[in-house]
């Protein structure tokens, strides 16, 4: 009875971390949307003690004229210290038969940064597929949906998961630094 016991123990054990290992996993693969909106959107407020919204803006700042190749025609507003907001895209790519990366289209997305004592919010949302029409990119993991594309557009969620979680870290990895002070002994 005691070895029934202990083998039951083993695969309960064994259940529950698979089912927390998929549900980590799949939580990497989605889009994140708003709930609101169900469009596709990454927000979050980050807390950075210690540091004035000025500064935090200035950060922000060079990190968008280190990031984007043209600052000037991404910022579409600035209000200092307190927000810098703009528009960019990325391209998506698709790998045809032979093995060569091809361009396919653009992905726009708007992005604001907002700056408070010690803490600053990022938000980029209207992340939409460039077509005539305003495609929300999080359709591209409704897969019971008329006019799924199977092959093309997991490889599109996947660019696009990848190039947001590169931006980000990026950007939270240039405002919290600490950047270099100049120093008073020349």
């Amino acid at each position: 009875m005691l070895l029934f016991a202990i083998t039951a123990m083993k695969w309960t054990l064994l259940l529950i971390f698979t089912v927390l290992t998929l549900n980590c996993v799949g939580q990497d693969t989605q889009i994140p949307t708003n709930t609101q909106t169900n469009k596709a959107e990454y927000s979050e407020v980050v807390s950075l003690s210690g540091v004035d919204k000025a500064e935090l803006y200035t950060r922000a700042l060079n990190w968008v004229k280190d990031f984007y190749p043209n600052p000037n025609g991404t910022i579409k507003s600035q209000e200092s210290p307190n927000s810098i907001a703009g528009k960019s895209r990325f391209t998506i790519k698709q790998t045809d038969k032979k093995g060569r990366t091809i361009g396919q289209s653009y992905v726009n997305y708007h992005f604001k940064f907002d700056f408070k004592e010690g803490k600053y919010k990022y938000t980029i949302h209207k992340i939409g597929w460039q077509q005539p029409s305003y495609f929300d990119v999080s359709k591209w993991e409704k897969t019971n949906s008329p006019g799924y594309q199977a092959e093309t557009y997991p490889v599109y969620v996947k660019q696009t998961l990848e190039y947001f979680n590169a931006l980000i870290k990026s950007f939270e990895q240039a405002i919290s630094s600490l950047g270099a002070k100049e120093s008073d002994d020349w």
